[in-house]
């Protein structure tokens, strides 16, 4: 039997969810009966490929995020970690704290609390075997190009997909990403741009309509009644 991959879910909660217009960051709104973020700890938990969790908040919400986390009991090894200023400064201090370059990291947004062990699974599968893979999800709406409030030209939708997480990469490989980006002054949205600048191909894996981000008061709604 072929030894068990080390594998850490890096959970970057390291913003204040400014778009919800709440005083308490959307990681940590109730989402029924729990906090957002504790949906994707549960799920990262219960998925069998994932050996240890990271959790990245703000710093000045450490100590409350832990108390608001209290009814999460973890299987797996469990750490949490302060942000930084970017989303990237924050999943470098996940990817620190998973202390392992010989393993795989697979970073995820707090707010998208709809995924499931068997969505990451399979990206994870995609990962071992084409070295990285991304969730996304392909457009089925038609796209267009708008200058000025004006249509000014038809996008392929075939040729355009809509990124999710969790993105999984070696994670030695993402630590020289974030280390270049560091290094040149870039600033990505996704660690799959950053992962790009090194030059390497970056492969999909499936995502779900579940996986939405929760960034304003009706997506939180919304997802009060799927979940």
């Amino acid at each position: 039997m072929p030894d068990k991959k080390r594998v850490v879910a890096v959970v970057v909660a390291g913003g204040m969810g400014q778009r919800m217009k709440s005083a308490t960051p959307t990681q940590f709104l109730p989402l029924n009966g729990k906090p957002v973020v504790q949906w994707s700890l549960e799920c990262f938990d219960k998925t069998p490929e994932i050996t240890g969790l990271v959790l990245v908040l703000p710093e000045e919400w450490l100590e409350e995020g832990m108390n608001r986390l209290e009814s999460f009991k973890p299987q797996k090894p469990f750490k949490v970690v302060a942000g930084g200023a970017l989303r990237q400064d924050s999943v470098r201090a996940g990817v620190e704290a998973a202390n392992a370059d010989q393993g795989w990291v697979a970073v995820h947004d707090a707010a998208r609390p709809g995924i499931t062990p068997a969505l990451v699974s399979n990206a994870l599968n995609q990962a071992f075997t084409s070295g990285n893979a991304v969730c996304a999800m392909p457009s089925h709406d038609t796209l267009v190009r708008v200058i000025d409030g004006e249509i000014a030209g038809q996008i392929n939708r075939n040729e355009v997909f809509r990124i999710q997480t969790p993105q999984i990469f070696k994670t030695a490989v993402l630590r020289q990403a974030l280390e270049n980006a560091a290094a040149k002054g870039l600033v990505g949205t996704d660690e799959a741009g950053l992962v790009r600048e090194l030059g390497y191909r970056i492969y999909l894996a499936e995502g779900s309509e579940m996986s939405g981000k929760i960034t304003t008061p009706e997506d939180l709604d919304m997802f009060e009644a799927l979940l």
